[in-house]
Formats: structure tokens, C-alpha cells, sequence
């Protein structure tokens, strides 16, 4: 048991377990809050003073910063954000969002730790949340450390027989209608992300056409929102999908290791997907339509053709080391 939870092991988890290890890295503080894309005035700020909501927010900073700041942050935040203009509702909601980041490692590691763990897969029934754990132990010290992961924006996963804490965005759409619409739409993708994984253990878990539309999803924000604070996150996550989408993952190769034949799910849902979106312009969709014209040819093989063509147009150290 103990070498389930060995240093490197958990590096390794920790890095597959949750998208936003890999794809949200980010700096926190105000340089990791620059260039965020402008947005006109909206009603609720010509009714808001700035002064006023200057002072929200530097409430809103303190608070924050308090050891365990996270959950009181939050509160503060749900019932002050209406109060605020639209500027300093969006950098707040995304301050909100680095501190949470900043402090998933540490939440990380105390839940990994040997006899946590123990307590809480005794009392563990398959997707469960935080709070029905809470629910169900009787262990006081477990129920607090779980009620804090919850209160601090986590969600409750099962991976490789471990439980771990991940980013919870779901909880962040609570603030849509208040920040930018390019944050809005970042929320939204994270979300889909953190509430239905695309990857465990080396494997897709999700199917190929959801593969696909979250591509073209995130594809569609670098588009609409160039100059988002948050481009960077999104582009790594497109990163992602475009290696899922040519290449697969270890255990899912996009091509079976013995056969070097394409999944047939793989062929059904790319052809699905190109045909459904014939009429859009997605630089993604032209390179993934070029792919199955070559893979068609070589009637689903993974010939020397093929392989050129990955090498040359969709080469993995272009998409990876970020």
C-alpha cells in the first residue's frame, strides 16, 4: 500500500488526474491578469460608482490572501459581485481562480496521505461528491478536511484506486453573467473539462466526436478572443486535443499497435463531425479533413504515407512541452 503513494507516483497522478495541472498553469498575482480583453460598459456599471466597487474589490484582495482565504473569498465574492463593475468582477473571478490553482497541490497532498485515503475509500461509493463523503463518515478530522476541499472549489475524482481533489469550474459559472464574455466562455470550456474528464491511466475516456467539439470549441475562443487573459490556458488545451485527435493516447492509440488499423469509431466520428461542420472555417477541421483524405487512401492504414504526413503537419513537438 504503501508504495501507491509514493512521490513519484503521486507526480505522475497528479499530472494526469486534472486538465488544469497541465493546461492552466498560470502566473498568479497582477501579472497573471494582463491584457484582458476590453468589453463595453454594460448597465449594471453605469449604475456602479467606481470608487464603490474599488472598494469591494481591495476587501475582496485581503480576504484572499488570509490563510485558508478560499471559501471566504468565494462568499464574499457571490454576494458582492453584482455590486462591482464588470472589470473588477472578471479580475476577481479569475484571482479567485489562480488562488484556487496555487493551492490544489497542497489539498492534493493531504488527501493523498496513506491513512486519509484509507477513510475515505472505506466510506466511498463510485461518483461520489465531497459532500456526500461528508455525509457518510463519522470521522470528524476527515469531514473537515473534505467540507474544506469542497468550500474551496474542489471536485472529488477516483483515479487508479486513489481519490483526489480537482479543479471544480462548475462552480465558477455561478459568475457568468458578471464577468467579460470571453472569461464566460473559458469558464464554460473549463468546464465541460473538469466534469467529465477526456483522459485516465493513459486512455481517452470520452468518445471521438466529443473529442472533436471541444476542439472546435476551444478553437472558436482563440478565434473570438485573441487577446483573452486567458489564451494561453486554451491553447494548451487545444495542444491537447490535437494530439487525442491524430495520435490518441498509450492506451488509445488513434491506430491499433498490431493491425495498424484506425479505430473505426475514430473513422465513423471524424467523418461525422467534418460533414456536420462542412460550411465552418476552422483551421482545425481543414488539417483534420487533409488527414482522413490521406488515411482514406491508404484504406485506414498506418502506412510510411501516413506517418509522413503526421510527421510533417502535425509533428508532437509542436503540441507538447508547454
Amino acid at each position: 500500500m504503501t508504495s501507491l503513494y509514493s512521490s513519484a507516483r503521486r507526480t505522475g497522478l497528479r499530472m494526469l488526474m486534472t486538465v488544469t495541472a497541465i493546461a492552466v498553469l498560470m502566473h498568479t498575482g497582477a501579472t497573471g491578469l494582463t491584457g484582458m480583453a476590453a468589453a463595453a460598459p454594460s448597465d449594471s456599471d453605469a449604475k456602479v460608482t467606481t470608487s464603490s466597487s474599488t472598494v469591494i474589490y481591495n476587501t475582496f484582495q485581503s480576504i484572499l490572501k488570509k490563510k485558508n482565504g478560499l471559501s471566504g473569498a468565494d462568499t464574499y465574492l457571490e454576494s458582492n459581485i453584482h455590486k462591482v463593475t464588470t472589470h473588477h468582477a472578471t479580475l476577481m473571478v479569475l484571482q479567485l481562480e489562480n488562488a484556487r490553482i496555487k493551492g490544489l497541490t497542497t489539498m492534493t497532498d493531504r488527501m493523498l496521505v496513506p491513512n486519509v485515503q484509507d477513510k475515505m475509500i472505506k466510506v466511498y461509493n463510485w461518483n461520489d461528491s465531497f459532500t456526500q463523503l461528508m455525509e457518510r463518515t463519522k470521522d470528524p478530522e476527515l469531514r473537515s478536511l473534505l467540507k474544506e476541499a469542497r468550500d474551496s472549489g474542489y471536485r472529488l475524482v477516483m483515479l487508479e484506486g486513489s481519490l483526489y481533489p480537482i479543479m471544480n469550474y462548475m462552480a465558477f459559472q455561478k459568475y457568468n453573467s458578471d464577468v467579460k464574455p470571453d472569461i464566460k466562455q473559458y469558464i464554460n470550456i473549463m468546464a465541460v473539462e473538469t466534469s467529465n474528464l477526456a483522459a485516465e491511466d493513459g486512455a481517452l475516456i470520452i468518445g471521438y466526436q466529443e473529442i472533436l467539439n471541444r476542439a472546435l470549441n476551444q478553437e472558436r475562443f482563440l478565434q473570438d478572443y485573441p487577446k483573452s487573459n486567458r489564451v494561453k490556458q486554451v491553447r494548451n488545451l487545444l495542444n491537447n486535443y490535437t494530439l487525442y485527435t491524430f495520435y490518441g493516447l498509450n492506451n488509445t492509440p488513434l491506430f491499433d499497435y498490431e493491425t495498424n488499423t484506425m479505430v473505426a469509431n475514430a473513422q465513423k466520428g471524424y467523418k461525422a463531425v467534418l460533414q456536420r461542420n462542412a460550411s465552418e472555417d476552422s483551421d482545425f477541421l481543414a488539417k483534420l479533413g487533409a488527414f482522413m483524405d490521406i488515411v482514406t487512401e491508404a484504406k485506414y492504414q498506418k502506412t510510411t504515407a501516413v506517418e509522413e504526413w503526421l510527421d510533417q503537419k502535425v509533428p508532437t513537438t509542436d503540441y507538447t512541452g508547454f
